[in-house]
């Protein structure tokens, strides 16, 4: 792998220069125009004394100034930490305090705060949009003819994404992610098994500083693709991109291809559609069989951690019987179930998912201890994830270590519980959890949004009598608004568990 991610960019720059690279808001840019913005930023930060394994803050939407930050970073053998938008105050501050920057690039709300606090001095503050003080802007150095350039071989296994754990529960830790690793994740995890080709147009409608729009992006520009990138998921736009600019891959969220199935895809034509991979939590199995009957192509599940990429793949469309596994491991991946003192599991026990790959992360970021716990003695990853493999090797995901609820010495998975409640119509979202019990040491508490007015509680105190067993009974039952949610739209169940318990 001698090529980093801008090599492989670059070379497209140089054999499809007037292709389109990439499309924002009805933007387009070809390779070269792309390029050129990436060369103009790479001469700002060399201008600012920047060096190889500096770091960069990178505080902006959905865009293409976020493809051309990433592009730059690698180029120059910097590592980029991407941040939401939305941090405010004395969190943003920590945020950059824990992963300390040479570069900050921010929209103007985030650019406020840190040149209030003095935290970096503001010829290394850029912002987007209009200056908040002697700043430049993004618009400044896409304008400025300087030109600096260096010529240096960069170390792909050095730091180049540092970015947080998405997980439902726990605190999040930084993970660091080299150029090898998301190159490895980028050709083996995705172009070389879903067989994609520079001709493919793909949609990203993910948070761009999640890793799985940054997968999104990249790969089809180290392809010779396109990319097609919305602000944020709207289901009408997100249809609209697919017919309008003929998308034929994407990777797409729970959240959203629930929000298919509610509404349907009307009259939108979707037949450039090869091939729809789900990702970052596990489907229903009623929702992956209605959404065989509305995608015209292949239809996908993966199941990955940040930590290690994708693990499993499961082919939805062609072994539908299956549903209700996340699939069988990559080629490069070895998987198995473990107890709790790391001994292998029989078929069909339920134990911790565990694995081993060649696309690991590099650690947790300055967190030496928590990066050594992480991996049993033989080098599998200890995902925290419960599940069981059946005698086909499919991999069947039952819900998080931590989730687990213990009433009466009984274990139960939280999941079983949510699959049974949300079947029931009118049911939008459940999150069950224990709540503490003197007898039982806990009971369970259901917590639901409803997308009807109608009360629906004796309808779930119905269905959980007829379809689970005593222990799995919800004690208590709670009608909210709405649930906790990350920018993926994943219910943030620890977040749930704490301001409902």
């Amino acid at each position: 792998m001698s090529k980093g991610i801008y090599d492989r960019f670059a070379d497209n720059v140089q054999h499809t220069p007037s292709k389109v690279a990439v499309v924002f808001m009805k933007q387009s840019l070809t390779y070269r125009e792309l390029n050129q913005q990436v060369l103009k930023l790479e001469s700002y930060f060399l201008k600012n004394g920047m060096r190889e394994g500096q770091r960069v803050a990178l505080f902006a939407p959905n865009g293409i100034e976020f493809v051309v930050a990433l592009l730059a970073v690698a180029k120059l053998g910097f590592a980029v930490v991407p941040l939401p938008v939305s941090l405010k105050g004395q969190t943003l501050i920590t945020a950059l305090k824990k992963t300390p920057v040479t570069m900050v690039i921010a929209w103007p709300t985030i650019s406020k705060v840190i040149l209030k606090a003095n935290i970096i001095a503001s010829q290394n503050v850029i912002t987007l949009g209009q200056k908040v003080a002697d700043e430049p802007t993004w618009e400044d150095i896409q304008l400025s003819n300087e030109k600096y350039a260096i010529k240096s071989t960069i170390d792909l296994n050095a730091p180049f994404i540092i970015t947080m754990t998405s997980g439902s529960t726990g605190q999040p830790k930084p993970i660091i992610l080299s150029q090898a690793c998301k190159i490895n994740r980028a050709y083996n995890a995705t172009i070389n098994h879903y067989n994609l080709t520079s001709q493919d147009v793909i949609l990203v409608a993910t948070p761009m500083y999640h890793s799985l729009a940054q997968r999104g992006v990249l790969m089809p520009l180290m392809l010779g693709s396109t990319a097609i990138i919305l602000p944020k998921f709207n289901l009408k736009h997100w249809l609209d991109a697919v017919e309008t600019y003929r998308v034929s891959f994407l990777f797409a969220v729970s959240a959203q291809l629930e929000s298919l199935v509610k509404y349907g895809v009307g009259d939108s034509n979707l037949d450039s559609l090869k091939c729809v991979v789900s990702s970052s939590a596990v489907l229903e199995e009623l929702t992956k069989k209605k959404l065989l009957s509305l995608l015209p192509c292949r239809f996908h599940e993966c199941y990955g951690a940040s930590e290690v990429g994708v693990v499993t793949d499961f082919a939805v469309s062609e072994k539908p019987e299956q549903s209700g596994s996340v699939g069988q491991a990559l080629s490069f991946v070895s998987l198995k179930i473990m107890d709790n003192k790391g001994r292998e599991l029989a078929h069909n026990e339920i134990g911790e998912i565990c694995c081993k790959t060649s696309t690991l992360f590099n650690g947790y970021l300055e967190m030496q201890a928590q990066t050594k716990n992480a991996f049993y003695l033989d080098g599998f990853f200890r995902t925290g994830d419960l599940g069981y493999i059946d005698t086909e090797a499919f991999l069947y995901f039952v819900g998080r270590k931590k989730e687990i609820i213990s009433s009466g010495g009984i274990n139960v998975f939280p999941q079983d519980i949510e699959t049974v409640v949300k079947s029931i119509e009118g049911i939008a979202e459940c999150v069950a959890f224990g709540v503490n019990d003197d007898t039982l040491g806990e009971v369970i508490k259901l917590i639901y949004e409803q997308s009807s007015e109608q009360s629906l509680e004796k309808d779930i105190r119905k269905v959980c009598l007829s379809e689970l067993t005593d222990y799995q009974q919800p004690r208590f039952l709670e009608r909210v608004l709405s649930l906790p949610r990350n920018a993926m739209g994943k219910v943030l169940r620890n977040d749930a568990k704490r301001q409902y318990s």
